[in-house]
């Protein structure tokens, strides 16, 4: 056991499902959280704030100045792809912190980070993000969470 705060263990379907019913609203909360989880945990790092709030912001807000302000020109509704960009920055940090996480307990690193710049790839590192990030949370804790879905498909839980 750890000394550290932990995070709480989320398998890949319920935040899936989660997500579904919710129409995202819950995969904004799982982002926000576990960016905070993981900050308590290591003493350090971004804030769920810090990590959303620009993505969320970057993207409404040229969509909302083009849609209803006529005087902005619609081009500018393009100033959203900064918004997009900003949250790939925050995956590609959240996937090389997990990956440090393992490390640091002597285990195999399970996140290809660079597959978050190739279109099919980036969903396959979400989902496997999402599931050994909640594994790891279960093993610092002493317990074991199954995940079906996740155990189900090789590609998402293998670490080998």
């Amino acid at each position: 056991m750890s000394d550290k705060p932990l995070g709480k263990p989320r398998s890949l379907w319920r935040v899936i499902l989660l997500s579904g019913v919710s129409l995202l609203l819950y995969y904004g909360w799982y982002k926000w959280i576990i960016q905070e989880e993981l900050r308590r945990y290591n003493g350090s790092g971004w804030s769920g704030t810090l990590c959303l709030l620009p993505f969320v912001l970057g993207v409404a807000i040229p969509q909302a100045l083009r849609i209803f302000d006529p005087d902005v020109p619609g081009w500018f509704g393009w100033f959203s792809l900064l918004g997009i960009a900003w949250i790939y920055i925050v995956q590609f940090k959240l996937y090389k912190t997990v990956n440090e996480l393992y490390r640091q307990e002597g285990m195999k690193e399970p996140l290809t980070v660079w597959w978050i710049f190739v279109p099919g790839l980036n969903l396959v590192v979400g989902l496997r993000q999402i599931h050994f990030l909640s594994q790891f949370w279960a093993r610092k804790q002493g317990i074991e969470v199954k995940d079906n879905l996740a155990e189900s498909i090789p590609f998402l839980s293998a670490n080998a």
